[in-house]
Order: structure tokens, then sequence, then C-alpha cells
């Protein structure tokens, strides 16, 4: 059972390289002539569905270059649900936590918070800047190019990174699995060309200092929540950090005051023709997600991250055999709240 489109947040994309076409961006725009104001996904998805056979085929010949970020909960949530199951030796647990919650029973209004908390806390851990962070450490530990892990007797300590949650809490409780989901993909753009360089990038002597220049580059979003891109740059900073113990050149970089660039926020989609591609290969990403989830979507472009990890056509047939055993894919169409 597919899952649904709108669990899934796959706006937020960008070329790989800066060089690579955008002519399936201006092909599909002339199929669009008529459509009035800003092409959000509903419409998108329905201009490509009625695509004949060989537009779609041009279409592919650049849009498959687009890198795809998506962050989906349901897998959490499943986890969690199996979790509440086992706990209460009940196969409806959540459903009856939830009605006992909506009754207004404060044990189990907190139980359920808890729950939710778990969630999306298990959601952040796999953030695209954790996942960095983890191949950073485990690259360097495994030795790379450079003495890393030499430096702790020089004094020289990674920082430790906690999960906070307090960033996304608003009144409504259950909303704080949908912000850390929208906010972690936001956040993929930012990350993903660093987490890429650590197996692909072979221009610079030391691996770190490759992740550290992906890091400082400049990334613009269209209009949303400013508390998200605060947030993201906290974790770019982060991870910054992280990348100065390893580096020499970071350092350097730091002592002279050099910094990450800004990210710009509030963009208008109608005047920027990037954020408008992003937006329609952003729809037909969720098109593809909705009928054949992960699989479907690493079978039409070259790079996706899902879930803060890159992930490649083969380990997405493995995924969805394993989500299958596990019945992730069975009437999970609605978030725990």
């Amino acid at each position: 059972m597919p899952m649904r489109a709108d669990n899934v947040m796959a706006r937020y994309i960008k070329p790989k390289l800066k060089e690579k076409k955008l002519d399936w961006f201006f092909d599909f725009l002339s199929l669009c002539q008529k459509e009035r104001g800003e092409l959000k996904s509903q419409k998108v998805r329905a201009i490509y569905r009625d695509l004949p056979a060989p537009s779609r085929v041009k279409l592919w010949e650049t849009l498959q270059d687009v890198q795809i970020n998506i962050t989906d909960p349901l897998p959490y949530m499943a986890r969690t649900e199996q979790m509440a199951d086992e706990a209460f030796s009940r196969k409806d647990a959540i459903e009856f936590i939830r009605a006992r919650a909506v009754a207004n029973d404060p044990l189990a209004k907190d139980l359920l918070e808890k729950l939710n908390n778990h969630t999306a806390e298990s959601i952040l851990l796999d953030a695209p800047s954790n996942t960095l962070s983890i191949y950073i450490q485990a690259w360097q530990g495994l030795g790379g190019y450079g003495f890393g892990r030499h430096l702790g007797d020089m004094g020289f300590r990674p920082p430790r990174r906690e999960i906070n949650l307090e960033p996304f809490k608003s009144q409504n409780p259950g909303s704080i699995i949908r912000n850390v989901t929208n906010w972690t993909c936001k956040s993929a753009s930012v990350f993903a060309d660093a987490i890429d360089s650590i197996f692909s990038d072979r221009l610079y002597p030391f691996q770190a200092d490759a992740v550290y220049h992906r890091l400082l580059e400049s990334h613009a979003f269209d209009e949303g929540n400013k508390k998200a891109l605060g947030w993201i740059e906290e974790q770019r900073d982060e991870v910054v950090r992280e990348v100065e113990y390893y580096s020499d050149f970071a350092r350097a970089m730091r002592s002279r005051g050099r910094r990450p660039s800004r990210l710009y926020g509030g963009i208008d989609s109608r005047r920027s023709f990037y954020i408008q591609a992003c937006d329609i290969a952003g729809g037909i990403a969720a098109h593809l997600y909705e009928q054949g989830v992960i699989l479907e979507v690493t079978k039409h472009f070259k790079s996706v991250m899902f879930n803060g990890r890159p992930i490649t056509e083969a380990e997405a047939y493995e995924a969805m055999r394993k989500w299958r055993e596990l019945r992730y894919l069975e009437g999970k169409d609605s978030p725990i709240n």
C-alpha cells in the first residue's frame, strides 16, 4: 500500500551541480501556460499525470539530475506504535491512548505527548546534520586522509550533540512530528552536498576540508517558518565546529572570521525560477512517492536522500521489502496526534 504523499516533504531540492541543465523545467513550463498562480504540488501532479509518454521521456533527460530530499515520519511512527503495542500487550495501544487523551484523561495525554516526542527524537537522530556528523567521525576514525584522530592529545574535542525538542514545540502537542518532519527535510539541502563529498570528492588533500567548503555555501528557501531557518543554521554551526576538530584549514578560517554564508528565507517563488523548479520537481517526486514509495523515486532520480541518508535504488528495494515484512506500509496514513 503506497504511503500518502502529503506525509512527504520533497520540495527542498536543488541540482547536484550548478552547471546541470534546467531543460526539463522550461519544457514543463511550456505545458503550464494556461495555469494561473503558483505551481503547487497538486497542479504539478495533475499536469505530470496527463503528459504523453514521449514528453515524459524528454522531461527525464535532465529532470533525473535534480537532487530529491524526502523526510517521511511514517516508518518512525510505525516503530513507536509497535513499541506501545508491546508495552501494553495490545495491538491498538496508540488508538486507545489517543481516545483516552481526547476524553481528557491526564495520564493518557501525558503518555501521548511522550510517544510523540519519542517519534520526533527518532526523526531528529536521522536528520542530515546528525548523519553528516556520524559520517565525519566514523570516517576519521577509520583513518581517512588526515590525522584528526590524534588531535585529542592536543586539546581538541568534538562537541557532544544532543537532541533538543524545544524549538519544535507549539500549543498543539501533536504538531511536533509535523514540525520536525518539515524542518528536517528543509535542512537536507544544506547538508546533502557535504555528505556526498565524504564519499565522492577528491579535490582536496584532506577530506574534512571538502566538507567544510560545502557547508560554507549559501542557500535560499521560499516563504516559511523563520524559526526553521534559525534551527538549520544552528545545526550547521554545530557540524562546522566538529569539522574544525579535524581540519587545520577550518580552524584557520574561523580565526580569520570566516563563517558559513547565511541562509535566505521568504524568497518569492514567482521571482526565482530556481525556487519554481524546486516546487515542480518536488511535486513530481511526491507523485512518484505516492505511487510506489521510495523505490519509485530512486528509479527516476539519480540522487535521493531519504530520512537523512543517501539511498540507492537497491537500498530502496531492500527498505521496501523490510517495511512490508514489518507491516509499516499497512494503514499508515496519519501522524500520531
